[in-house]
């Protein structure tokens, strides 16, 4: 074996030169380190598209049900009763100890420090919308069971809210913006069961 440093001569199979001490071992290769990619920001187009898809796994059940919970929880947090006067109000708000409010404008959370079972208002939708996404990924049995469960909550306050809010004055004058997202999101959120109960009906015969 010839030293690449001094050129000698050594036996073979040894590991250093006899007479200059170089290293005369056959490099090992070294395997390259994997490159390292730094993961890539989705783009808006990206984000659209899997958004249209995920619309498109839906079925007119579900759309309703999920609007109609986004907006009965929505509807909670904003104002309930919004107007300068009272009116006829006045006297009840003073019996729950809100006279002294310096503003009339009162939403869920507002309320229910006075009555705790305003929350069930912002609770329901929310099993609503749980109920919604178990229930896509349910055989039709259970899905159907779901779906009356969805039409039971909806039906709870929905309609009553709507028909005070159509029929009565009192409430016409002092009802904000949020009692009327509650009305809608829940009728949606019973619209929306009887669809999939109709869905899934039609798919079982």
């Amino acid at each position: 074996m010839v030293c690449s440093s001094c050129g000698k001569m050594n036996a073979d199979g040894v590991s250093f030169c006899e007479y200059c001490g170089t290293n005369l071992r056959p490099a090992t290769a070294v395997a390259p380190a994997a490159a390292f990619t730094e993961p890539v920001a989705p783009t808006a187009a990206d984000v659209a598209k899997l958004s249209k898809s995920l619309l498109n796994s839906l079925s007119l059940g579900d759309k309703f049900t999920g609007v109609g919970a986004l907006a009965a929880m929505l509807g909670f947090f904003l104002p309930w009763v919004s107007t300068p006067d009272l009116g006829a109000l006045t006297p009840l708000l003073g019996e729950l100890g809100a006279s002294g409010l310096a503003h009339v404008s009162l939403n869920g959370v507002d309320l229910a420090k006075f009555i705790g079972a305003v929350y069930f208002y912002l609770l329901a939708p929310v099993a609503a919308g749980i109920l919604c996404y178990y229930s896509m990924r349910s055989p039709a049995p259970r899905r159907l069971l779901m779906a009356g469960f969805l039409v039971l909550i909806g039906s709870i306050c929905g309609p009553g809210v709507m028909l005070s809010l159509i029929f009565v004055p009192m409430i016409q004058s002092v009802a904000g913006a949020g009692f009327w997202l509650i009305g809608l999101g829940y009728c949606a959120i019973a619209t929306g069961g009887l669809i999939t109960i109709g869905e899934v009906g039609k798919t079982a015969r």
